[in-house]
């Protein structure tokens, strides 16, 4: 394990929710000082209410001149961007106005030879102004294909590839297809807070606690990737089942409404979330497959498995490497149908199975592997 380092890592703004980045970023902060750079934006910002919200929020924390530290000892920085990343103007002031802040924050903290990670893939022209120790990318999404996406994310992630030492992808798709000019690039597997998800003493909320049984439930963002209709086919189908669906949504969801065998609770704490995921008697990952969602591997599968229960899912490659436990659909119809199948398959036997597997992929143990590949690398570019 990487210890007594000083690390650079560019993601979303620390603490928003619980990413990849974050559960990576929280091990790391355990033996070494970080230096977080927030958001840089990967996206056009619309006229919606959210994104609204997201602009006032990200001046409040411009504004805070300070460099904010939480209880990890985290530095966090919020750097001015203007949100104009496809023209080329405006990226040349965006990596001035990042240069000059970020070597201001690595002088005050003594940062010397910092590691550099990033989930951004639009600093490429940034890198080569900073005398770091290596540089490396973490492909978590097919982000030039997100809603609103910048038109030059393609090119921009091109540029950082040719720069930095080694790249990451948690798919096989994204590692296969992000490959770096020094050709290292390697698998990212997703992983678990095994002992949050696992937690059997967690007090079921009594909001819930008295719904009927079987539940299928869902946790995670509701965005435009979420196939919110085959889930109320599902409810329809099945009208003696409770859907329970928990999350943040970026899509209208006024049609669950429709259904009284569908409850809607809304975002819900991260701290909080096992207790309410504890009554699922089945996890779902309802995502309409396209050109974005073939490229993605689920948090929420292993979170699931870390409960113990079975999932269905719809044809997502990831999956498969979990399909002895789980069920995939290739189809509509298929996906109602294992339904079912699954509710009769939440044995405990099974169960202890799927924890044996989520156990497995530990955060811990994740960032371990991340630091071994980049303790080798270095290994290496210090020999030549």
């Amino acid at each position: 394990m990487i210890t007594k380092r000083n690390i650079l890592i560019f993601s979303d703004d620390w603490g928003r929710y619980p990413s990849t980045m974050q559960h990576i970023g929280k091990i790391l902060a355990k033996g070494n000082r970080i230096i977080w750079i927030g958001s840089l934006g990967l996206r056009k910002p619309k006229a919606k209410i959210s994104d609204v919200k997201r602009i006032f929020e990200k001046f409040g924390k411009l504004l805070n001149h300070k460099n904010n530290s939480d209880e990890d000892g985290v530095v966090q920085l919020h750097p001015l961007i203007i949100p104009f990343h496809d023209i080329r103007v405006f990226r040349k002031i965006n990596c001035r106005l990042l240069k000059a802040k970020i070597q201001k924050v690595i002088i005050d903290n003594n940062f010397k030879n910092p590691i550099l990670l990033t989930s951004t893939p639009i600093i490429g022209d940034l890198i080569n102004t900073l005398k770091l120790s290596s540089s490396h990318y973490f492909c978590l999404d097919d982000y030039s294909l997100f809603e609103g996406a910048f038109k030059s994310l393609i090119k921009l992630e091109k540029d950082l590839l040719k720069v930095v030492d080694s790249s990451f992808g948690t798919s096989d798709i994204l590692f296969k297809t992000r490959m770096p000019k020094s050709g290292k690039s390697y698998f990212l597997p997703q992983g678990v807070d095994f002992q949050h998800f696992n937690n059997v003493t967690a007090n079921i909320p009594a909001r819930v606690n008295s719904i009927k049984h079987p539940v299928i439930g869902y946790f995670g963002l509701l965005a435009e990737y979420v196939d919110v209709e085959l889930i109320t086919k599902c409810a329809a189908n099945y009208l003696d089942y409770t859907f329970l669906l928990i999350g943040k949504t970026r899509i209208s969801v006024s049609q669950f409404s429709n259904y009284p065998n569908i409850i809607y609770l809304g975002e819900i704490q991260f701290s909080e979330l096992p207790k309410y995921a504890k009554i699922f008697d089945v996890g779902i990952i309802p995502f309409i497959i396209n050109e974005l969602t073939v490229a993605v591997n689920p948090l929420k599968l292993l979170e699931y498995m870390a409960l113990g229960i079975p999932v269905v899912s719809t044809n997502l490659p990831e999956v498969y490497k979990f399909k002895e436990l789980n069920f995939i659909a290739k189809s509509e119809d298929e996906f109602i149908n294992l339904i079912e199948k699954a509710v009769h398959d939440n044995k405990p036997e099974k169960a202890e199975e799927r924890k044996s597997i989520a156990e497995k992929f530990s955060w811990d143990s994740i960032t371990n592997m991340i630091s071994d590949k980049i303790i080798s690398i270095e290994e290496e570019k210090n020999k030549l």
